[in-house]
């Protein structure tokens, strides 16, 4: 008795005679390749950040006509945004699971503690005002909300959630240096540095730095933490954008 091919027999025979007509072999899967959680992130959040890129506040920086009243009103918000941005980074430090981790948040968090102090010597002699000026300066409407939301989740969330909360002001302000400093201009002559700072290896350091351990705490992050982290990092884009716009609109508390 003879004992006919399966299914399965015919399949590989024709598979077999297929690569011998074609004198290669079948292709193989290979291992399954998965994107970084931070370039999920940045992907999910592209119409905000295109958004960004196109606002008239970075278009007229670009071109140097921007008014120096709505640059002034956004270095002062900016200042005071950077003493919640280094509390939050502090934070951060003390969920760290590690001393390397520790060591990171602890280091940018004095970056930002040295930005505040040299910021009187710098641009605010440039711009003519004084140190007791700056520390009576309000937060603008946008200022408070986004460095409440930066709190709350410093306190209430997960380290993942924190650098998800914090990543957008890192990594949009160096894309933006980079996009506006091949056609900075050459006055005046503030306008050229503050994009040179932001465009600078420096700068893009702190910037690699945050979105290699976005990546390392989103591959160990649980579907649950992952959501919150992309709630996150989507809200504090819109507050990027609504940064940008606050100054532009030097806004103020209508009551």
């Amino acid at each position: 008795m003879v004992t006919r091919p399966t299914g399965v027999c015919y399949r590989k025979i024709f598979n077999k005679l297929q690569e011998g007509l074609r004198g290669e072999k079948t292709p193989r899967k290979g291992p399954k390749v998965t994107t970084p959680f931070s370039s999920q992130l940045r992907r999910q959040a592209e119409s905000i950040w295109r958004a960004i890129y196109a606002h008239p506040f970075l278009r007229e920086l670009q071109a140097g006509t921007l008014s120096v009243e709505r640059f002034t009103y956004f270095i002062l918000q900016d200042y005071l945004y950077l003493l919640d941005f280094a509390q939050v980074l502090s934070l951060g430090g003390a969920k760290s699971p590690d001393l390397q981790t520790l060591e990171i948040f602890d280091r940018h968090a004095l970056t930002a503690v040295e930005v505040e102090r040299s910021f009187h010597a710098s641009y605010g002699r440039s711009l003519g005002f004084s140190q007791k000026q700056l520390d009576a300066a309000p937060k603008g409407p946008i200022t408070e909300a986004y460095t409440r939301h930066l709190q709350a989740v410093a306190r209430g969330g997960s380290l993942g959630e924190i650098v998800a909360a914090l990543l957008p002001c890192y990594w949009i302000y160096g894309v933006v240096g980079k996009k506006l400093h091949r056609r900075r201009p050459r006055r005046p002559k503030i306008y050229r540095e503050w994009i040179e700072t932001y465009a600078s290896e420096g700068f893009w350091n702190l910037v690699r730095e945050q979105i290699r351990l976005m990546d390392r705490l989103g591959a160990g992050a649980n579907s649950s933490e992952k959501k919150s982290m992309r709630s996150h990092f989507l809200l504090s884009s819109r507050y990027e954008y609504s940064f940008w716009e606050q100054a532009y609109r030097r806004q103020r508390w209508p009551v």
